[in-house]
């Protein structure tokens, strides 16, 4: 069977989250002016910037990993991003909690967004369940 272009329509945004995650992390990891984490972030703790920069680019690897499984078709791929996704999610939770002012608020809502959509696409779509259970 064809893979459903919304499957291939998540496999793109897990990857291109990946590829967005990753750079994130490398840029928190690196950045030392407390002065530009403030502005951007609302943060003046630079240890706080490297630990979310450390968990930015451990979901960078696993949305890279589950992206080429939905990719492939791989059954399993579809509860690895329900997994994964959790993890995004409860991530985004945390930054709305911890971050109180900054456009990373907006990278939280967006998150939780595309998190909710990502998970309809592969559960709650016909087609979706179709071509899982196929290649299986």
């Amino acid at each position: 069977m064809k893979r459903p272009g919304v499957v291939t329509f998540v496999g793109v945004l897990l990857a291109i989250g990946a590829v967005l995650n990753a750079a994130v992390g490398i840029a928190l990891i690196y950045e030392k002016d407390v002065g530009a984490l403030q502005d951007v972030f609302g943060v003046t703790d630079a240890n706080v910037m490297v630990t979310t920069g450390v968990v930015e680019l451990i979901i960078a690897g696993l949305l890279a990993l589950v992206a080429w499984a939905v990719f492939s078709g791989a059954n399993w791929a579809r509860w690895a991003v329900a997994i994964v996704i959790a993890i995004r999610v409860a991530v985004a939770g945390w930054w709305l909690i911890t971050h109180l002012a900054g456009g990373i608020h907006w990278n939280a809502i967006l998150s939780i967004a595309f998190g909710v959509f990502i998970l309809w696409a592969l559960f709650g779509n016909d087609k979706s369940d179709e071509y899982f259970e196929q290649t299986a």
